[in-house]
């Protein structure tokens, strides 16, 4: 019966792994192909299709945009979201804690589309349409509950009872909140950050109606590549966005795990 448990687990395992490597597979493989048009299995190999990323003026002001919507979006959301699941542990009672915290993850329940269409005619009077800052207050949105979400996944109660500590010997609430507290909410601090920067890196929807024709980003991009061009070049852009996606990922991970080992 062990044995049989085991197949079975191995075989999820496996299956579960094929589905989320062999999409990056088939797109890594088409992105190197000699031909001028999208066809699998590829003919040939070339880099021109990453050389054209970096060559094409289009591509490169997208791969831009994206990084610094990217970044603001992680600043925002995380000077906003470490905060305030730093102010929703101190709480009194349980109830207000969920209240709060369905507060702050509501985002999650609303479909890009609806926030996009919400955002439009605010952005629309404040002249933002068009601008990075548009999208990068935007993709705040949606990336604040993983920041407060994970924030909160790392506050104990311990650390309530040294910040105390702390100022009983003398710190101020600032000092002892950035000596005592912060070092120890960073893995969830850093984790937060990386989840929003992603959150921001692969969002193709709010871009589609807050862009304009000035701040497009690299998945409209790829969007707009795809349904004018059909070249290879949307597959090499695709296989960036997954291996840095991933990278995030790991190094997210790594820089969290390092700093909840030295708690």
């Amino acid at each position: 019966m062990r044995v049989v448990e085991l197949c079975v687990a191995g075989l999820f395992a496996l299956l579960l792994v094929l589905f989320l490597v062999a999409p990056l597979l088939v797109s890594a493989s088409v992105s190197v192909t000699g031909e001028e048009f999208l066809a699998f299995p590829p003919v040939g190999f070339s880099w021109r299709w990453y050389r054209a990323i970096w060559t094409t003026r289009a591509w490169r002001e997208a791969l831009l945009n994206t990084a610094l919507i990217g970044l603001a979006c992680m600043m925002l959301a995380t000077l906003v979201g470490a905060p305030a699941a730093y102010g929703i542990s101190r709480l009194p009672r349980r109830r207000q804690r969920e209240a709060a915290v369905l507060l702050f993850i509501a985002p999650l329940a609303v479909p890009h589309m609806t926030l996009a269409l919400a955002l439009y005619p605010a952005f629309a009077a404040a002249g933002l349409i068009g601008t990075r800052a548009s999208l990068a207050i935007g993709h705040a949105i949606f990336a604040l509950p993983f920041v407060v979400l994970s924030v909160l996944s790392v506050i104990r109660p311990r650390d309530r009872v040294l910040e105390a500590a702390a100022r009983t010997l003398g710190a101020s609430p600032l000092t002892a909140f950035r000596r005592v507290t912060l070092p120890l909410l960073l893995p969830g601090v850093v984790a937060g950050a990386v989840l929003s920067f992603m959150v921001s890196f692969d969002d193709v929807t709010l871009p589609i109606f807050l862009s304009g024709s000035s701040a497009g980003t690299l998945p409209k991009a790829m969007l707009d590549a795809l349904v004018l061009d059909s070249d290879p070049t949307v597959m090499s852009a695709s296989t960036l966005v997954a291996l840095l996606g991933l990278a995030l990922f790991a190094l997210g991970s790594l820089v969290s795990r390092g700093l909840s080992s030295r708690r």
